[in-house]
């Protein structure tokens, strides 16, 4: 057997092990999951200093999966560090986007502490723990809107987010874990990527 062979064999082994351990966990990672219509933009650079496509489709089904009034999670979340072009897309692909998956969190944060939460997120670009957020959150020069309304400090608000968020291990970010005395109510949903396909499927069905 020559080298080049050797290599195809062991390649086709590994990836068989790594389709079986996917299967394992509920995917099938050969299935279709849409046809994508136009790019979607992994890459770090893009994914850890500004929103897009991409990060739209996954904080909107973090806040879809959770019924939330906000969906949050974390750029460097995202490891594929490419561009999805136009074209068939697979449940591969979504596990190359997400490999570390995890649980959607759905939670309630004291309104204050969310702003804070929002901040950070901001102030954390260029690196992993720059947040996106769902659409109907937004910045402006007088603070953050939820839904088109200014955030209240003082009432609650229902959050979707990551289950490795609420562990206080995303850089500046150690103060945000389920034990906060500002957090509430937490409850795990499905692995992420579960919800990511519900959502490419609603954007391009």
């Amino acid at each position: 057997m020559c080298s080049s062979d050797l290599v195809d064999q062991l390649a086709k082994q590994w990836t068989k092990t790594a389709f079986d351990a996917f299967r394992a966990d509920g995917f099938a990672p050969e299935t279709l999951v849409v046809t994508l219509t136009d790019s979607l933009d992994g890459r770090e650079a893009t994914v850890r200093n500004r929103e897009g496509k991409l990060t739209q489709i996954i904080a909107n089904a973090v806040r879809r999966e959770a019924k939330a009034d906000v969906g949050i999670f974390n750029g460097g979340s995202v490891r594929i560090d490419d561009v999805l072009l136009p074209g068939p897309i697979t449940e591969y692909d979504i596990i190359r986007i997400l490999p570390f998956g995890g649980k959607v969190v759905k939670a309630t944060f004291d309104g204050a502490f969310l702003a804070k939460v929002l901040d950070q997120g901001l102030g954390n670009q260029g690196v992993g723990g720059f947040l996106h957020t769902s659409d109907g959150t937004t910045r402006t020069s007088a603070g953050w809107l939820i839904n088109g309304q200014p955030l209240d400090p003082a009432r609650r608000y229902t959050v979707g987010t990551s289950d490795f968020l609420l562990t206080g291990g995303e850089i500046n970010l150690g103060y945000l874990t389920r034990t906060n005395p500002a957090v509430h109510d937490t409850q795990d949903l499905r692995d992420v990527r579960m919800a990511v396909i519900d959502e490419l499927k609603r954007r391009y069905q």
